[in-house]
């Protein structure tokens, strides 16, 4: 059986998954897989200079799950490999958060394991899914709906995660820990026809097997096959991105909707994608029916904005294509005077000088003089509807969102254009203009410069 071990290690080597002195995590639920996956590494602990752990988490769901947990930790304890558990009722979290006990499942798991990457600095999560999940993955996705990713079959590698197994059908692990003499657990509810993907193991694949033998080889290379043309299609996707991002940061992604509209319908829908990803990391995904909002937004012929998914929206405004965060709150807080204020997308600098040490006018609206004493009870906020200001120079005032429109500001910025305010009064729009009400004049003795300073500039 020493084959088992060759080419488990022909796999770690083959697709990088594995460098010398890597702090590996397994994910250890007690099963066969699992178990093989952490005895492997365990013969190899040595040549690679391994520091192993294993973590577990208990669903909560069947009578015997502490007994699991107990295996799993004196499996640990033989082996001499740190354990780490947890405990975690999934039933309530799956009806809580709307989803299927399965996923519920998987997210939590996934969580404790990299809170656990995290603070103890494992470099590696193995998990250890076989040929044989990777096809029930394949065919779970084809049977809700999906797009080629979803036929690419379980990754195996993402980020921190590894999945050294995908090669190995479970009847051969089987065979191998037999003829290693290792216990396992096995899992009752994986015989259970309530879950989705237990039907697919226990009824949909033994009647493919039936039409051809060989069906799992053929699945597994068809989504080999998929998985490079999928690296193919991402360059183009990350090239396309580059050329039409316009900014990133302060918890939006802007996009040059000129050049977005060049490329052809399938690939603007993966440069939304990977901008979704960007913004959002692990969040989540675009359903089709999102994609399907955000391109009648690009094809309309005015402005617009809808939402999409978690909190993210997108708005089309002035040539540009934004995918946002829901804005909070808009909170006023005191202007530090003297000091510098932070804000999300840079900070506003504030001093009291004399007039005599004032510099030229005429350096912009980032670098602005007002009158001190002038100025109450000095706050910064961000722009709500119905705000005013009385621009220089003129008696009447003009409502914030006509001056926005007549600079040429995207509605997606601003909501995030910093207002300084005296007593409730705007004296300045960061960046567009000052109030004539706290303008310099031949009477003004002190002087409040304040200067803002914007991330990305």
């Amino acid at each position: 059986m020493d084959q088992i071990i060759d080419r488990f290690e022909a796999a770690l080597i083959n697709h990088k998954l594995l460098s010398k002195g890597d702090r590996v995590l397994v994910a250890l639920s007690g099963g066969p897989d699992s178990v093989s996956l952490l005895l492997l590494f365990n013969q190899l602990k040595s040549k690679y200079d391994l520091t192993l752990a294993a973590a577990h988490l208990d669903h909560v769901i069947r009578s015997a799950s502490a007994k699991d947990r107990e295996f799993c930790r004196n499996t640990c304890q033989t082996l001499h490999i740190k354990f780490y558990s947890k405990r975690q009722h999934i039933a309530p979290l799956a009806k809580r958060n709307g989803i299927s006990i399965e996923e519920a499942g998987r997210q939590a798991r996934y969580a404790f394991f990299d809170t656990l990457a995290n603070n103890y600095r494992y470099t590696k999560i193995a998990t250890g899914h076989t040929l044989d999940d990777s096809i029930e993955t394949i065919l779970f996705n084809l049977a809700r709906g999906t797009g080629l990713s979803g036929l690419a079959g379980i990754p195996r590698r993402r980020d921190k995660i590894i999945v050294p197994l995908l090669d190995f059908e479970k009847c051969e692990l089987l065979n191998w820990l037999k003829a290693e003499k290792a216990k396992y657990v096995r899992d009752t509810s994986n015989r259970s026809l309530e879950y989705s993907r237990n039907r697919i193991r226990l009824k949909i694949v033994p009647e493919f097997e039936k039409i051809n033998s060989a069906v799992k080889g053929n699945i597994s290379r068809l989504s080999e096959i998929i998985t490079e043309e999928l690296e193919f299609i991402r360059g183009f996707t990350v090239s396309a991105y580059e050329d039409v991002l316009f900014e990133s940061g302060g918890g939006k992604i802007v996009l040059d909707l000129g050049k977005l509209v060049q490329y052809d319908k399938s690939l603007r829908k993966k440069v939304l994608k990977e901008a979704f990803s960007s913004l959002c990391g692990k969040m989540g995904s675009l359903s089709s029916q999102d994609l399907s909002r955000a391109l009648g937004i690009i094809d309309g012929k005015s402005g617009g904005r809808a939402p999409l998914t978690q909190g993210i929206y997108i708005e089309k405004s002035q040539g540009r294509l934004a995918i946002l965060k829901a804005p909070s709150e808009p909170i006023q807080s005191k202007l530090l005077i003297p000091g510098t204020t932070r804000i999300h997308d840079g900070s506003i600098r504030a001093r009291v000088i004399s007039k005599s040490e004032m510099g030229n006018f005429g350096l912009g609206n980032y670098n602005i003089y007002l009158d001190r004493e002038k100025m109450k009870n000095i706050t910064i906020r961000f722009s709500r509807p119905g705000d005013k200001i009385r621009p220089l120079g003129m008696k009447g005032h003009r409502l914030l969102s006509d001056i926005f429109i007549d600079c040429k500001i995207p509605e997606f910025e601003r909501e995030a254009v910093p207002l300084i305010l005296s007593d409730h009064k705007i004296a300045w729009i960061a960046g567009v203009m000052i109030s004539d009400d706290f303008k310099i004049t031949e009477n003004t003795r002190e002087v409040l410069n304040l200067i803002y300073a914007r991330s990305d500039n």
